[in-house]
């Protein structure tokens, strides 16, 4: 029996699940640090079910959304310790108002990112903001399972990949899903943050207890990285454009799974009820009331029942929203069009990767200065072109 290859699996965890021999378990790639599934042919029945399972081998059917919003939670702390408008905190608590449970995103102990179910407010804390790695579905499938066949209502916000295994193993019981992908950009591998917060541990002396990729202190569309010891001390604060690497790799499409760049999720078709984000191009298409853009979501309806959802949350006051074209965050965000590209910076990464054995800090520090090497010199080579449409520009001014 043939899995997804590593060109195509998400790391979904839903072949594993339906096995009914359990026989499929992940394995990690030791040049790479990547964990995909592998068959125990010895207990293997060809039964087929892990690939009728696979949302990647068996696509789900996508639908072009009906409507788009800018939206941000009514709530400004809310706001501000979010990851740009408090929308998914509004719809958890909404669920939870509602009776339903909860699934989302939180880090362990070991700073392992893993998806847990819970009922009650007190989860939204752990589940807010971005969580820039790779996050585990091990555990969640019997959870979300066993509440379902008991007759409860799920509200789950995870990644696109992960809602469409979610909508193929729980396909029986989509009426009490309420399901919401994140838009994603990609997902790097667990061990590769490991690996950072261990290197800047021993540079600085101190143990993390706490991290943030977003951190509110900096606000959040500074995407600056903390750590924090025990004492609640931070000992460590740096940007993307600061050359921390793990951001670097992060946000310039470095460090991705393989998959991520051949991602059949990355557009503008979707498989969940509601499609969430940062809102890229706000104003594009049509005018707009709003005057900051900074923390503001968009949020893509594809479903009637997400519709209803959304607009009983803005009825309530609970988010504050406007109605915008639909194309418009479709063109403001590339991630809504297509996948990561790989770019040289990439490849050199892979090639690093190799030649130092799967370390990441490692393989991961002549990219960052490539990268700002290649930025700088275009800031040089661009600098005379930009001061001259300055200068065409405010010539034009004064001769109207």
């Amino acid at each position: 029996m043939l899995l997804a290859g590593k060109e195509s699996c998400t790391g979904c965890g839903a072949c594993a699940y339906v096995c009914p021999k359990k026989c499929i378990s992940f394995k990690t790639d030791n040049a790479y640090g990547i964990s995909y599934p592998a068959i125990d042919d010895s207990l293997c029945i060809e039964c087929g079910r892990c690939r009728t399972y696979c949302p990647v081998l068996n696509p789900l059917e996508s639908s072009y959304p009906m409507q788009a919003y800018a939206a941000w939670s009514s709530d400004a702390e809310e706001r501000r310790t979010s990851a740009s408008g408090g929308i998914a905190a509004e719809i958890y608590k909404y669920a939870i108002a509602n009776g339903w449970l909860i699934v989302g995103a939180a880090f362990d102990e070991d700073f392992e990112v893993r998806l847990k179910l819970a009922d009650n407010i007190e989860a939204i804390k752990v589940f807010k903001n971005s969580k820039y790695v790779f996050s585990s579905t091990a555990s969640i499938y019997q959870d979300i399972d066993e509440k379902l066949k008991a007759g409860r209502k799920i509200a789950i916000i995870a990644l696109p990949c992960q809602i469409a295994a979610f909508k193929k193993v729980f396909h029986k019981h989509t009426d009490n899903l309420l399901l919401v992908d994140l838009v994603c950009h990609g997902t790097t591998p667990q061990s590769y943050l490991a690996r950072h917060i261990q290197h800047i541990e021993n540079k600085c002396g101190e143990i993390a207890s706490c991290m943030s990729f977003r951190d509110p202190a900096f606000s959040t569309d500074t995407f600056t990285f903390t750590l924090y010891n025990t004492s609640g001390h931070r000992f460590y604060s740096k940007r993307t454009k600061d050359g921390d690497g793990y951001q670097v790799g992060y946000h310039r499409m470095i460090s991705y799974r393989e998959n991520c760049y051949h991602c059949p999720f990355a557009k503008e078709q979707r498989i969940s009820d509601l499609t969430i984000s940062d809102y890229k191009g706000l104003g594009a298409l049509a005018p707009t009331r709003i005057t900051d853009s900074r923390s503001v979501s968009s949020v893509l309806v594809h479903t009637g029942k997400g519709h209803s959802i959304i607009n009983d949350m803005i009825k309530s006051g609970a988010v504050i929203a406007e109605e915008r074209p639909v194309q418009e965050p479709i063109q403001g965000d590339e991630q809504l069009r297509h996948p990561a590209k790989k770019t040289k910076a990439r490849k050199i990464f892979e090639r690093r990767m190799q030649s130092c054995r799967g370390d990441f800090e490692r393989a991961i520090c002549p990219v960052v200065l490539y990268v700002f090497g290649r930025e700088h010199l275009y800031k040089v080579v661009s600098a005379p072109k930009k001061l001259i449409r300055r200068l065409q520009h405010f010539l034009n001014r004064t001769r109207t």
